[in-house]
């Protein structure tokens, strides 16, 4: 029997719906025989997850760990622990493998054992096109545009390990995933930036396909914008020298954008309920699968209102004045 070479880890919370389509086309893989497994860590959930994943549990290549709700980084070091693979893949559980996943990256690291190989990334065919999914659109074309880019320096903001693959050995001399990043946000950057700050080798390869089967709404899109901040705060308290090229360093100076800014640090915000207008006005025009640039721009300023008050939240009374904090240059994400 070959041995293990690629151990695909999938860490996975409440999306059972999601995994009836993604966890098939990854147990189906082309241009592989036994010597890759795919890892699937049920990360605390209670929408009937188990249940599925046990009735495919004939599967060879399939292995389930269950572990009570600790987060996407805990849910990720503890498939890479327990991998028998030389090479990890990272794979966010809402992505649609092409058949020939796993052999791509088993070929792009060839006998190379400190080598980190980034995916491209995309919406899944059927995805409905809202305003909200167009944007992530645009975000993984344009991704995919620059590292693509013959001679581009990978930025720390570039990681993502939705769909990434590294050496188990590299992961685990470095300590795996930063499980302080509980919530949504930053735990991929935090990684990254490490493995930069090593020399580690990184190549980007469109031949690695997976897609995206964005389920996401406007509300949870919004409560992610909000974690977003909180997790900028810790990333910039752990790596200072990150702060100047992070959101919470500055903003837009669109007149909108830092009004938006300046409502989400307030204390007291007199224009709540306008924003609470707007927010249920784009949650219905998301439902409607609506498109356009007006709705796009709203969804931007809710996104900065809503990064804010996270930022707000996570440096507590310690948040400089909402005036300060306008005044300070830095990139807008």
């Amino acid at each position: 029997m070959s041995a293990t070479r690629l151990s695909v880890v999938v860490p996975t919370f409440n999306r059972r719906s999601i995994l009836e389509k993604t966890i098939p086309a990854l147990l189906n893989q082309r241009g592989v025989g036994a010597e890759f497994e795919v890892i699937v860590v049920v990360d605390g959930s209670t929408d009937g997850t188990l249940d599925l994943l046990n009735g495919l549990g004939t599967a060879p290549r399939l292995r389930i760990i269950s572990q009570r709700n600790r987060g996407l980084a805990a849910a990720r070091n503890r498939g890479a622990e327990a991998a028998r693979g030389e090479i990890l893949l990272f794979l966010d559980d809402d992505m649609m493998a092409g058949p020939e996943l796993a052999a791509v990256h088993l070929a792009e690291h060839g006998s190379a054992s400190e080598r980190v190989v980034l995916g491209a990334l995309g919406l899944a065919e059927g995805v409905r096109r809202s305003f909200l999914k167009v944007g992530v659109e645009a975000w993984s074309r344009d991704m995919e545009r620059r590292l693509s880019a013959p001679g581009y320096r990978l930025q720390f903001d570039d990681w993502s390990f939705g769909h990434a693959s590294i050496g188990r050995a590299l992961f685990l001399r470095l300590g795996g995933f930063d499980e302080t990043f509980v919530d949504y946000g930053n735990e991929d950057y935090e990684l990254g930036w490490r493995l930069s700050q090593g020399g580690v080798e990184v190549r980007f390869t469109v031949r690695a396909v997976a897609r995206q089967i964005y389920d996401k709404r406007f509300p949870a899109w919004l409560r992610d914008l909000g974690c977003v901040g909180r997790a900028d705060v810790a990333l910039a308290r752990k790596h200072p020298e990150l702060a100047s090229s992070l959101r919470l360093a500055g903003g837009g100076t669109h007149p909108l954008k830092r009004l938006a800014r300046w409502s989400g640090l307030a204390s007291l915000d007199p224009l709540a309920p306008a924003w609470m207008t707007l927010a249920g006005s784009l949650t219905v025009a998301e439902w409607l699968a609506l498109r356009g640039s007006l709705l796009s721009h709203a969804q931007s300023l809710m996104g900065e209102r809503a990064y804010w008050r996270g930022v707000r939240d996570a440096r507590g009374t310690d948040a400089l004045p909402a005036a300060q904090a306008m005044k300070r240059p830095g990139r807008a994400a």
